[in-house]
């Protein structure tokens, strides 16, 4: 699974970091299955998009979360409550 979290200053702003804290701190089994990648801008939020932005294998999700983040990659990897 290759994540790109945008770490331009809008999305810095409004929680990025925190959403790269969470995948960090993700145990190691899953870790070991994600690419973690930066992006300076995906250049979406001036439209329908609310930042922060996280592309996950290719599709964005907008207004993520901690929590969402980690909801969406256990979903994608097949997992509960790791």
């Amino acid at each position: 699974m290759e994540i790109k979290v945008c770490v331009g200053t809008t999305c810095h702003l409004l929680g990025s970091s925190a959403l790269v804290e969470a995948i960090n701190e993700l145990p190691e089994e899953l870790k070991t299955k994600i690419t973690l990648k930066y992006s300076t801008c995906f250049d979406t939020c001036h439209g329908d998009m609310k930042p922060p932005i996280v592309m996950i294998d290719g599709t964005l999700n907008d207004d993520m979360n901690p929590e969402k983040i980690k909801r969406i990659i256990r979903e994608k990897l097949g997992v509960e409550g790791k």
